[in-house]
């Protein structure tokens, strides 16, 4: 799932200040790297935390970037809540088991010297709460991302999708600790023929908001309406999140292609009984369908539009101002009782920028601070802030993506060439105070399947300029006018500044705010952009296949290689859970060889919560849910 950097939005939101901050930082970036040790071998990180983490719009000419303030996702990619990330998934049955990294525990700064992926700090619920729960105090108040859409069958961003979980509910769920649990089903479901027919029992008496009954009529109705063409437009159907999810399913890809007018897969046994066939063994299908996509909508309420939401989740829809805030309500009707919380409140746009300050003022409650001076204040065991902190190492990942489709980076030498001059350590220590994880492969740590080893591409000037002289232009004078898209990310200025030194080309740089660029993307003709993808659920295939697979529709790179799809599919299929991630790994060394996208680093959550917030779990795929949260004892 596409997010967005929570680094952005906490630290160069909104004020005139901050486009001068952005411009400068890009001129003075070279000057950093000197000064953070030059061309020599990179020290060991030495601040006092871990190692993760933008928005805007306008064009810049070379030279120079600029920033305006956008709250939708993407870290160039994707959203943030409270600029917490928001996604995730873990092993079904006979699959890849839950993150390595799990979800936190009590709050707390990390000691100096942890070494990553450890987390600290979720805000766990307390059975028997000390104090008293007052109804009138159950709001609680948080700084947001704008949403794109209301309707689950078109999230695409963790923003978006973090406000979807919160209204509607899918056959199975994530808990804490991203294991894939049971939701509108009432048990794991049956699996057989070859662990090919997946068999579900609904829980009876499981009610949409508006107080219409759940059946399995309802989820067939709503994955042939994910799935339909039409939804599409004007995009195509392989734009459809269900291109990417679904297509597990037989009859699905036949749907999307208008080949069918339903999906033979999904069958309806009774009315508490849904049958899902899969065109074979799948071990990590459970997990996919705790995705958005997979989510229960009532017909009768999807005619008449998503102005008014009519979902099975924990929470309803009260209001909504675009760029304003958003404000949700508890769902009655909530099959697990009603949630604590009577309201949540979540600012928008410009009433969300300067969020550390808004919660020092007591105006909001929890916020993500990203790897903002705020996080040195946060960190210092004197700070009265520190008991507050929760450090949660993310299973994201932010990238430098080259559209393969368009010169120059249809010629690989050039690629694998600006992908040789990026130095991802320096940029984590001098940009991001060593508060990121550099990356040296796509797949974070702490997912199923990271091993850690580097990709064929460091650190080599020498070698990038030899290629592109090895290349069909010859010499960097040779190459065309190239721009780097962007939501407003400053790393922008520093890889324009970082090109330019290596190559000695003036590269311009191009700002959008989230929703012009995602529309953009979809058309693929950016040159080279700068996003970000969070974890839908920790399995590999997630990120390998999302990002780089040839009929995603998250590939915007436009890569297509046959010996990645093979070992993509020979991984799809084995069952054996070593040797598919062994054969996800090799697709992984493929990709990074060719280049397509350069990963750069992997986020770090630093979330300040307020003490008398409980029932908090911040997970390595971020904020999943709100219906255990409530407020105890608020001064």
């Amino acid at each position: 799932m596409k997010l967005l950097s929570s680094f952005f939005l906490s630290t160069f939101t909104n004020t005139k200040k901050n486009f001068l901050v952005l411009a400068l930082f890009g001129l003075l970036f070279p000057l950093l790297l000197t000064a953070c040790g030059g061309d020599e071998p990179t020290a060991a990180p030495t601040t006092a935390a871990p190692e993760p983490t933008t928005a805007a719009a306008q064009t810049t000419a070379a030279g120079t970037t600029s920033a305006s303030t956008t709250s939708a996702s993407g870290t160039t990619s994707g959203t943030t809540v409270a600029s917490t990330t928001v996604s995730g998934t873990t092993g079904a049955a006979g699959t890849t088991g839950a993150s390595t990294a799990a979800a936190a525990t009590p709050t707390q700064a990390i000691p100096a010297g942890t070494p990553y992926p450890a987390s600290t700090a979720g805000v766990p619920p307390s059975p028997t709460p000390a104090g008293e729960i007052k109804p009138d105090q159950q709001i609680l108040n948080m700084a947001g991302s704008d949403v794109n859409t209301f309707d689950p069958a078109l999230a695409r961003d963790t923003g978006t999708s973090f406000v979807i979980r919160q209204l509607y509910s899918g056959l199975v769920t994530l808990d804490k600790t991203l294991n894939v649990v049971p939701d509108l089903a009432a048990k794991m479901p049956d699996v057989s023929e070859g662990s090919t027919l997946y068999t579900f029992t609904l829980r009876q008496g499981a009610k949409f908001q508006s107080g219409k009954e759940i059946t399995a009529d309802d989820f067939k109705y709503s994955f042939e309406r994910a799935t339909d063409p039409k939804l599409s437009s004007p995009d195509g159907p392989t734009a459809l999140p269900a291109a990417n999810y679904m297509t597990d399913i037989v009859g699905v890809q036949d749907k999307l292609d208008g080949k069918a007018t339903e999906v033979s897969g999904v069958r309806v046994k009774d009315k508490y009984t849904l049958e899902l066939k899969l065109i074979g063994p799948r071990p990590q299908f459970l997990a996919k369908l705790t995705y958005d996509v997979f989510f229960v909508v009532n017909k009768d309420a999807v005619e008449k539009g998503f102005d008014q939401v009519d979902g099975s989740g924990p929470f309803k829809l009260l209001d909504y101002k675009r760029d304003q805030y958003l404000k949700l309500g508890r769902n009655d009707n909530y099959y697990l009782g009603a949630p604590r919380l009577s309201q949540v409140n979540i600012a928008l746009g410009a009433n969300a920028a300067n969020s550390a300050v808004l919660y020092d003022q007591g105006k909001i409650d929890l916020t993500d601070i990203g790897a903002s001076a705020d996080v040195e204040r946060a960190l210092d065991p004197g700070s009265a802030l520190n008991k507050e902190l929760v450090v949660t190492p993310q299973l994201n990942l932010f990238y430098l993506a080259f559209n393969t489709r368009t010169r120059p980076f249809d010629d690989i030498k050039v690629r694998q060439a600006f992908s040789l001059v990026v130095d991802r350590p320096r940029i984590a220590r001098a940009m991001f105070e060593n508060k990121v994880k550099p990356a040296t492969g796509i797949l974070p740590p702490g997912l199923p399947g990271y091993t850690g080893q580097p990709g064929p591409l460091s650190y080599d000037i020498g070698k990038a300029r030899d290629l592109i002289a090895q290349s069909s232009y010859g010499s960097p004078a040779n190459l065309p006018h190239i721009i780097l898209y962007s939501t407003g990310d400053p790393l922008a200025g520093v890889l324009q500044a970082t090109f330019k030194d290596a190559f000695g080309i003036d590269l311009e740089v191009r700002n959008y705010d989230f929703r012009e660029f995602q529309s953009g993307l979809n058309q693929k003709q950016f040159q080279m952009y700068l996003y970000g993808w969070n974890a839908d659920y920790p399995d590999p295939e997630n990120f390998l296949r999302s990002l780089l697979g040839n009929s995603s529709p998250f590939n915007e790179s436009g890569y297509n290689s046959s010996a990645f799809e093979d070992l993509m599919k020979q991984g799809d299929e084995q069952t054996d859970s070593a040797k598919r991630l062994s054969l996800y790994a090799q697709a992984e060394q493929v990709a990074l060889g060719d280049a397509p996208l350069l990963p750069i680093y992997h986020e770090i959550s630093y979330t300040l919560v307020k003490p008398y917030v409980k029932g908090l779990d911040i997970t390595p795929a971020g904020i999943l849910t709100l219906k255990d949260v409530y407020i105890l004892n608020k001064p």
